[in-house]
């Protein structure tokens, strides 16, 4: 009897649980990314999750097995879009000042995701399964690759000197987040215009590591 009922069983339901599973993930992951941007990890707890997202704790669990986990998951999809956006950024102009601006306004457009990301401290947990660092693990942050391809593109064409590619995009990636982290924590002082400002850094740095020969 047992197994002719799960038999007749419509598949319109198990699509109709699907999509509900799915979009009460993606519920939890909204209100979760709001609390960690507003409160900091540490004022965040799952019971505030649950309330913000509207479900119980156990429904969060079933999907994330602690805080961290949640908080890795949000950061994951967050580069996933960065990626998306680097990617078709470079396959349409080529352009290494034009793939920093666009790194840039990334962070500066999403002040709330910047916060959440790069204000938080990603701190492993002895003997747990959560001990391994986001940046050891993720699957996403190899999107950022893109820029030792653009820099070894630009070496190969001759614009810009010799030099490691990932030890380039580290000097990169340190100024551009001087100027994000500006803008998105310290809004209130006058830094003058926003789009000057990106796109006059990025221009000094991409400058600087032109051939002088």
């Amino acid at each position: 009897m047992t197994r002719r009922l799960r038999a007749n069983t419509p598949p319109q339901e198990g699509r109709r649980r699907r999509r509900q599973a799915h979009e009460s993930r993606e519920e939890i992951l909204r209100a979760a990314r709001d609390l960690f941007a507003a409160e900091g990890y540490e004022g965040v707890s799952m019971r505030k999750v649950a309330e913000r997202a509207g479900c119980a704790p156990a429904t969060i669990y079933s999907f994330f097995p602690s805080k961290r986990r949640l908080l890795h998951q949000i950061w994951e999809e967050v580069f996933r879009e960065l990626a998306e956006d680097l990617r078709s950024s470079y396959e349409k102009d080529a352009d290494l000042e034009k793939l920093c601006a666009t790194y840039l306004d990334f962070w500066i457009n999403r002040p709330d995701d910047y916060r959440a990301i790069f204000l938080t401290q990603d701190r492993p947990q002895a003997e747990s399964e959560d001990s391994g660092y986001f940046v050891d693990n993720s699957q996403a942050l190899s999107g950022l690759d893109i820029f030792c391809v653009a820099l070894s593109e630009a070496q190969a064409r001759g614009e810009i000197q010799p030099g490691d590619p990932v030890e380039m995009r580290s000097i990169l990636f340190c100024a551009m987040h001087g100027v994000a982290l500006s803008l998105v924590t310290i809004p209130e002082y006058n830094w003058g215009d926003p789009t000057r400002l990106k796109i006059n850094t990025v221009r000094a740095l991409v400058r600087g590591m032109r051939r002088t020969d």
